[in-house]
């Protein structure tokens, strides 16, 4: 039988577990309600939408990137560092790439809006120069990576064609708070929403990948700006070859606002590519 005792302490525990309740309930700062990280977007669409805007204002950003490129069973894993300048669209990596992709195994890269120059990491020769408006994908990642210009430029087709955006949770990049989002977007309403010459590349990819519906996940931080954008891409295996390729391209940005110096080759130091 309980005792008197007994029946008070367990009254004290429910009133306590009650008067607990009652306080989130009046001080949502104090309690599991409260919002932690970066506040969430009441329109993820619009949010992620926006984010390639707010990012380009940022001038410039440190740069780290990483494509997995999966083919009849096999996986090939490039990586790299590098910087940007979104103001004047130029930017330079030095690419790690697979040793069945290149007898270099590391690569330099300066990307423009319509050209990506390279040659082997360390060499004094030439640049082996690309029109990227004549590569199938528009150079959305031929080049081995994901240019955060083109990153920007496809947030504004998120959600679009049936499509839809979700918020995920809170996480970090580079030690920064930032929310997580993720859903699909479509090339070609991106294509038709980015300047030129963003548009043409976009649509080329478009035109190229087997879906249009591109799943993706984007990390906004507090001023909703990108601190990492990872896209999966699909798209015929070139002949004779069957199936498809699927690639994981990730892009992240750090040290925002950083000085970059960076600068396109001069025209006697460019090999024309065939």
């Amino acid at each position: 039988m309980e005792t008197a005792t007994g029946k008070r302490m367990r009254f004290l525990e429910r009133a306590g577990l009650a008067a607990a309740g009652l306080g989130c309930a009046l001080a949502a700062s104090s309690c599991a309600a409260a919002p932690t990280g970066v506040s969430v977007a009441a329109d993820p669409v619009a949010a992620v939408r926006s984010a390639g805007t707010a990012s380009l204002k940022i001038g410039s950003a440190e740069v780290a990137t990483s494509v997995s490129m999966t083919a009849q069973g096999r996986t090939d894993e490039f990586s790299g560092t590098g910087a940007f300048d979104f103001a004047r669209q130029l930017g330079s990596i030095t690419l790690t790439v697979p040793p069945d992709v290149s007898t270099h195994s590391t690569l330099d890269e300066v990307v423009t809006p319509t050209v990506l120059y390279m040659r082997p990491t360390g060499s004094t020769g030439k640049w082996v120069q690309v029109d990227s408006q004549r590569l199938a994908d528009g150079d959305l990642i031929s080049a081995g990576y994901t240019s955060p210009i083109l990153a920007f430029a496809m947030l504004t087709g998120a959600g679009a064609s049936g499509g839809a955006v979700k918020y995920v949770g809170q996480d970090k990049v580079y030690d920064i708070p930032v929310a997580h989002y993720a859903g699909t977007l479509n090339l070609l309403a991106a294509a038709k929403a980015a300047p030129a010459p963003e548009n043409a590349a976009l649509a080329a990819a478009g035109g190229s990948f087997t879906k249009q519906a591109v799943p993706f996940d984007v990390y906004l931080d507090a001023d909703g700006r990108v601190r990492r954008f990872v896209a999966h891409f699909e798209f015929p295996a070139p002949a004779p070859a069957k199936g498809s390729v699927t690639i994981v391209s990730s892009t992240d940005l750090y040290d925002l606002g950083k000085k970059v110096t960076v600068a396109a080759p001069a025209a006697a130091d460019v090999l024309a590519a065939n």
